[in-house]
């Protein structure tokens, strides 16, 4: 995708994110809010930004002939995330709310397990704080904010503002990461593996997500496939949805 075509991309993403929310939680059609899926703040257009949830500087680690057969954009899962400066604990943080916090926290490791050997990689709680964050930003793109708004994306949420260590509450499940060798070169047997960065698989309570040739485990509260009761005013539990709409910082 062409430089020229984001701005596009920014409005179809508002678009698709705002019907999501909308049909979950219903106040959200009377006005023209969006909520950031890390921070769950309500915020307006011009107060989000275009978020590659591999980064770019990673992106740029891919070999040549990756880089020329698949768009850039394809290689890394394109999300919205929040642009409005942070206050955590009556605290102004600097930077670009969300979207800067997972650039100057997250992207540098992402980049680094992007590139490992992990023969001769040893992994520090950042790297698996970085890639639980990254898993849950394609949980929430493939499965809308029925992820961000369940106690377990409350729970993925708080550990995104958390990123030199685990919460005690995150499943030690949770964090490993197990890892194989990576691909280094472009077939066209092998295009799923560049152009599709995260593919994933949910199992209960669960979601097992590869990135790569890298995997983790992600907690979730309900299981995103199974049909909502959205008319009905009384339904099983696993079919209820009970939005958890506290932001990250509460």
């Amino acid at each position: 995708m062409n430089m020229i075509d984001l701005p596009d991309l920014k409005a179809k993403l508002w678009h698709q994110m705002r019907h999501d929310l909308k049909s979950l939680v219903p106040w959200f059609a009377d006005n023209d809010l969006l909520l950031c899926p890390a921070c769950c703040r309500p915020l307006r257009f011009d107060e989000f930004s275009l978020e590659h949830i591999i980064p770019q500087q990673a992106l740029a680690c891919d070999p040549l002939d990756v880089r020329d057969a698949v768009p850039r954009n394809e290689r890394s899962g394109m999300t919205l995330m929040c642009r409005k400066p942070l206050v955590i604990k009556g605290r102004k943080i600097p930077g670009h709310g969300c979207n800067s916090w997972k650039g100057k926290f997250y992207d540098a490791s992402l980049r680094d397990l992007i590139r490992a050997d992990f023969q001769r990689k040893q992994l520090n709680s950042r790297h698996q704080i970085a890639l639980f964050s990254a898993g849950y930003l394609a949980l929430f793109r493939q499965f809308g904010y029925q992820i961000a708004l369940l106690p377990s994306g409350l729970l993925m949420r708080n550990q995104f503002f958390h990123p030199n260590s685990f919460l005690r509450d995150v499943p030690l499940s949770c964090q490993v990461v197990l890892a194989g060798e990576r691909l280094r070169s472009y077939e066209e047997g092998n295009r799923e593996y560049w152009s599709e960065p995260f593919k994933i698989t949910v199992d209960g309570a669960s979601a097992f997500i590869v990135l790569r040739n890298m995997v983790l485990n992600l907690p979730l509260s309900r299981d995103p496939k199974l049909p909502l009761a959205r008319a009905l005013p009384y339904a099983p539990s696993k079919y209820a949805f009970r939005p958890d709409l506290r932001t990250a910082f509460e």
